[in-house]
C-alpha cells in the first residue's frame, strides 16, 4: 500500500526534568507548546507561568509539559521524549504536539516550520540543515 509521511519534527534526546535537556530539543518542545497556546484557547489552558523558546529548561516548562500531556492524555510524567519510528504507531506527546501545530497552523507552515518568523535563530538554522531520517521526516 502506498503511503506519505509528513514531515515530522523530532528531538535527539528527551526533554524534561533530570534529562539531557539539548537546547535544540529543548527550544522546539517550548516552541511547538507556545504556538499550540496561542490557537488553542477554550481547549486547553496552559499554566500561568511565563515560558520563552530560549533552549533553557526551567522547571516552568515542566508545568507546560505536564499541562500539555493531560489535554491530551499522554503520560504525564513532564518529559518530552524522542519519538521512535514509525511515529504514527506509538502515541506519545512529540506525536501531538506536531499534530497540534499541523491542525492549528496548517500543513503548509508545519511543513515549512524553519519558514516561521518566530522560531528562534538557533532552531531555524537546525532545521534548515537538518537531513530527513527514513520514515520520519525533518528532525532537529
Amino acid at each position: 500500500m502506498s503511503y506519505k509521511v509528513n514531515p515530522f519534527y523530532n528531538i535527539d534526546s528527551p526533554v524534561g526534568a533530570g534529562q539531557a535537556n539539548k537546547a535544540d530539543d529543548v527550544s522546539l518542545v517550548q516552541y511547538l507548546l507556545l504556538k499550540v497556546a496561542s490557537r488553542t484557547a477554550g481547549k486547553w489552558t496552559p499554566p500561568a507561568t511565563p515560558l520563552a523558546a530560549n533552549g533553557t529548561y526551567t522547571p516552568a516548562l515542566g508545568e507546560w509539559i505536564k499541562s500539555y500531556q493531560a489535554i491530551v492524555k499522554a503520560v504525564q510524567d513532564g518529559v518530552v521524549h524522542p519519538q521512535v519510528n514509525p511515529h504514527w504507531k506509538h502515541y506519545g506527546t512529540l506525536v501531538s504536539l506536531n499534530a497540534s501545530y499541523r491542525n492549528n497552523f496548517g500543513a503548509a507552515r508545519h511543513d515549512n516550520l524553519a519558514a516561521e518568523p518566530d522560531l528562534p535563530a538557533s532552531l531555524r538554522l537546525t532545521l534548515s540543515a537538518a537531513k530527513s531520517k527514513p520514515d520520519m521526516g525533518t528532525t532537529a
